[in-house]
């Protein structure tokens, strides 16, 4: 956990002490602007914020490569996360990843929606426990269900 963290933290470092000064051109330009929704999304407990990084633009290509290779690490270390959280995270969300993206079924019904929902709650915590309890989350969806969409998706699953 604190790898993730220090990765971010190494990323919005770099990126706030790589920016040029203000301009008062660039601050007019902003005040004409539509306010930033910071909030993108909201399920079961958990609310997802977005950040302004002021400046990005002016950055330059090579820090733009910089910015990009940070993120990818930080990427590498979520998998190593979800590996230290519980060994078969990994399975889990790579099984449940394959039935989201390959799912030609109706997906405006509730059981998708509920299936929606615990696969982001996963995304969100890094595994299938609470990111504060460690409490197993437990999916409002039935197990009929999630046997239609591994079946559909030809999506195998080894249960323990």
């Amino acid at each position: 956990m604190k790898i993730k963290y220090f990765l971010v933290v190494m990323l919005m470092t770099s990126v706030l002490f790589s920016c040029s000064n203000n301009t008062k051109e660039n601050k007019n330009n902003k005040e004409a602007q539509a306010p930033f929704k910071y909030e993108v999304e909201q399920f079961a407990d958990v609310k997802i914020l977005r950040y302004q990084i002021p400046g990005f633009e002016e950055l330059s290509l090579k820090q733009k490569e910089l910015v990009y290779y940070l993120s990818q690490a930080g990427m590498v270390g979520r998998d190593i996360m979800y590996d230290q959280n519980y060994r078969h995270n990994l399975k889990i969300r790579r099984a449940l990843e394959h039935i989201y993206t390959n799912y030609k079924g109706d997906k405006t019904t509730g059981d998708w929606k509920n299936f929606e929902t615990y696969l982001k709650r996963i995304w969100f915590s890094n595994g299938i426990h609470h990111h504060y309890s460690n409490d197993k989350f437990k999916p409002a969806f039935s197990q009929e269900y999630f046997d239609v969409l591994l079946k559909e998706t030809n999506t195998k699953l080894a249960g323990e």
